[in-house]
């Protein structure tokens, strides 16, 4: 007798396959994350909370792998980011949890240490009591996301976020995200035969949020115009956009 497998069973078996396939890809590449990439752009978080608990349940047998670690922690830093300040604090701190998986990495290190600058970002941010201490290990694993490859696009991108969304009194600086989001378009411009449209998107934004808060509003729709080109569901670019124009 076949046995079939159920809906559930059977999307397990195609995300493993998909983690198992991209091991040594370009893990920011895999259809998990691009698909929760894709849920960002629309600011779709329940989406995104929902794949993030499928890919918990995957973490509990034994087919972890580097893959799906990098995909976790990836959700939880969407996830933080759209977030109001009670869940930013609740899956900065899951991220945070995971700290030791970027030290043990052998495939994604510098990925793991920017996603885990990011969320120690985000818990400064939402944490009073820990913003000087969790701001400071920002930075720390910044520093070593940038040993581990300093020609990653990604690892440029949210050192760009971070420089100007952190808060004044931890070193904010518009001038340096300018400087590391430019970065980011230069090394995607050398790879023109596999750009990633998804963070050329993001990567314009955040230059067009900035020329924004500087009241240049014309360079800001410029940048706007370009994001929303590569994805026009950004919402954010969009409602931003919208914003300037009225």
């Amino acid at each position: 007798m076949i046995v079939m497998p159920n809906q559930k069973q059977l999307f397990s078996i195609l995300l493993l396959c998909t983690i198992s396939h991209l091991s040594t890809a370009d893990p920011l590449q895999s259809e998990v994350i691009q698909s929760g990439l894709k849920s960002y752009l629309e600011s779709n978080t329940d989406g995104l909370i929902k794949m993030h608990d499928i890919l918990l349940n995957e973490a509990n047998d034994d087919s972890q792998t580097e893959a799906l670690n990098l995909q976790i922690l990836f959700h939880e830093f969407l996830i933080s980011d759209l977030s109001s300040k009670k869940q930013k604090k609740k899956f900065s701190a899951l991220c945070i949890s995971r700290s030791d998986l970027a030290a043990e990495a052998i495939n994604y290190q510098a990925e793991l240490f920017a996603l885990l600058s990011a969320c120690y970002g985000f818990s400064a941010e939402s944490n009073f009591f820990k913003a000087a201490s969790h701001g400071i290990k920002s930075g720390q694993m910044m520093e070593r996301a940038l040993e581990a490859d300093d020609k990653n696009p990604f690892v440029y991108l949210i050192k760009g976020i971070g420089d100007y969304t952190r808060p004044a009194f931890a070193g904010a600086s518009k001038k340096n995200a300018k400087v590391n989001l430019a970065v980011v378009l230069n090394l995607l411009n050398e790879n023109e035969s596999n750009k990633d449209l998804l963070m050329e998107a993001i990567t314009n934004f955040h230059l067009g949020n900035i020329a924004y808060l500087e009241k240049d509003y014309e360079m800001a729709l410029d940048y706007l115009d370009k994001s929303l080109s590569y994805a026009p569901q950004y919402k954010r670019a969009s409602d931003l956009r919208s914003k300037i124009k009225t």
